[in-house]
């Protein structure tokens, strides 16, 4: 498998909006997997509605900071369309957002050599703007060449992994879009979420081999 890695650094503020939250904007600790390949899906220039990197790539992602987390009172603009009418109202309401500073993060990508020598080529020269988050959460990218990767057995982790580790925060984080008729429908994974690695787990994990980093690509 081929794979490569790049350093993510917001460059100011970020959030990563819970959808279920509503008086309350909640933010996720990391990028969820759909936040991940929509800046990938930026860079290549994909059309919206756009899903094939699902299904084409496995993401890993290592926390090497999650940042200060702060509020900030926002007000919000909820659309609301007139039932017989053309006009819109535009219904507002003042609540707390949660904001993350200082967050970084390492973002590792495993695939076949054709996709990922594509991506990192487009993350050189992006079609788009990239952002995480918010449309105006720009970031600061630094990109590693491709690797070949290999998949081994170990206790010794350096990214979030899916499932329950004990000591780590534990997440419910999006992981990607199902069809479902005319609409879409989100799936979740859970995820052990830590600040750089952890060792000495109960079991043994598959993962891959990136240089000298054991990342769990999911």
């Amino acid at each position: 498998m081929k794979g490569l890695n790049f350093e993510l650094e917001t460059l100011y503020f970020s959030t990563f909006r819970k959808p279920t939250s509503t008086s309350l904007m909640l933010s996720y600790l990391i990028p969820p997997f759909t936040t991940i390949r929509g800046l990938l899906s930026n860079a290549l220039g994909l059309v919206r509605d756009d899903f094939r990197l699902q299904d084409e790539i496995k993401i890993g992602v290592s926390i090497q900071s999650f940042g200060i987390k702060s509020r900030e009172m926002a007000k919000i603009l909820k659309l609301k369309e007139m039932p017989g009418e053309r006009t819109v109202e535009f219904p507002s309401s003042p609540m707390f957002k949660e904001l993350l500073y200082g967050s970084r993060y390492i973002i590792y990508i495993g695939g076949q050599e054709e996709i990922i020598e594509n991506i990192y080529n487009h993350l050189l020269n992006p079609k788009r703007p990239l952002y995480i988050g918010q449309s105006d959460d720009l970031v600061d990218l630094k990109i590693n060449k491709p690797i070949e990767v290999d998949k081994i057995e170990t206790t010794h982790l350096d990214s979030v992994v899916e499932g329950i580790i004990p000591g780590a925060v534990v997440e419910k984080i999006p992981y990607k879009f199902e069809k479902i008729d005319k609409g879409y429908k989100l799936e979740y994974k859970i995820l052990s979420l830590f600040c750089g690695s952890i060792s000495n787990l109960k079991q043994s994990i598959y993962c891959f081999k990136f240089a000298e980093k054991n990342i769990a690509l999911i």
